[in-house]
């Protein structure tokens, strides 16, 4: 870890949107593609540092005009892939709802064919700056 802060917040509910998160870019990267996850931190447009989480992947894209509703409960972009894949159409709602719980956005990019990122944005007041001599468990 070399972020050198925490995220506060609720442990079993930021674990559900990480995951989610994983679990998405390991069912739609196909076998020999990249999947990277990094934790930085970045500016609070509202003063102070924030931090950011995001999982970027080399995988199938999505398309542009599905964008604006992939976080919709049930909406599913393909569901010839989903039903091979499995899945709910649930994962990135619950993503959305940690995120707003935790006064935090998503962003998310994505290109067909050349995979996509979603980044989880977080203000400063989530953020605990760790002493130098604390260590992570």
């Amino acid at each position: 870890d070399t972020a050198g802060v925490d995220l506060c917040g609720s442990p079993p509910e930021l674990h559900s949107a990480f995951s989610n998160l994983v679990a998405n870019a390991v069912r739609y990267t196909p076998e020999g593609g990249c999947i990277r996850i990094v934790f930085a931190t970045e500016p609070d447009p509202a003063g102070g540092q924030g931090v950011a989480l995001s999982v970027s992947d080399t995988g199938y894209g999505i398309p542009a005009a599905h964008l604006p509703r992939i976080t919709e409960r049930f909406y599913r972009v393909s569901t010839s892939r989903s039903r091979e894949s499995g899945g709910t159409g649930l994962g990135l709602s619950i993503v959305k709802h940690v995120l707003h719980l935790h006064q935090a956005r998503l962003d998310i990019a994505s290109e067909v064919g050349a995979g996509s990122s979603f980044s989880c944005h977080f203000g400063a007041s989530r953020v605990r700056r760790r002493q130098p001599t604390e260590q992570v468990a």
